[in-house]
């Protein structure tokens, strides 16, 4: 009985590690990136996270049941103190109306100016994966008009405040710069 538990514990082991996303995701690295960088704002490096979740709540009509959320999204970002190794991680959940699920992980630089208080993530490679219903359905890297695009589009306005509640506050140059429009991260 114990040849059984352990053979079975084992087997769940290989099967869970060989399906992380973090695994497979790797192969977006792969590409050298030489972009420009430069210097964080003091204490900013590290990883930051924002989610959000629709207030939305599905219950099944004919049971009562709790289905799940509208919708969910989520941000990780991470950089060095020197602007290198940067990560910028997109999630979406459709929730229970699509049933679709998405990430998108982004690999480059950061480029701060803190005259103008921007924050400019330059993209070197980037990784996209998808679900439908749970089951994998896109897993390929990004092409280099995708990866342009996303470095075209990846120029913030931020704010930077170690004292408070949500210390990095981006928020997106084509946006007005207000509350409607910020993206508040806290450290992961």
């Amino acid at each position: 009985m114990r040849k059984v538990v352990f053979i079975i514990g084992t087997v769940a082991t290989l099967l869970f590690n060989s399906s992380c996303d973090k695994d497979n995701d790797s192969k977006g690295q792969a590409k050298s990136c030489n972009l420009p960088s430069s210097p964080a704002p003091a204490g900013a490096a590290g990883g930051w996270v924002r989610g959000q979740a629709s207030s939305t709540i599905v219950t099944d009509a004919y049971n009562g049941k709790y289905v799940g959320t509208g919708f969910k999204t989520g941000q990780y970002l991470k950089f060095d103190a020197n602007g290198k190794n940067a990560e910028l991680t997109l999630l979406v959940d459709g929730g229970y109306y699509s049933g679709l699920q998405s990430v998108t992980r982004m690999y480059g630089t950061v480029v701060f100016d803190e005259n103008e208080q921007t924050l400019e993530f330059k993209v070197c490679n980037a990784w996209y994966k998808g679900w439908t219903t749970g089951k994998l359905t896109v897993d390929r890297a990004a092409t280099d008009s995708e990866v342009q695009g996303m470095t075209n589009n990846n120029k913030f306005f931020y704010t930077y405040d170690p004292s408070s509640n949500y210390p990095l506050v981006l928020y997106f140059q084509s946006l007005p710069v207000d509350d409607d429009h910020a993206n508040s991260f806290r450290r992961d």
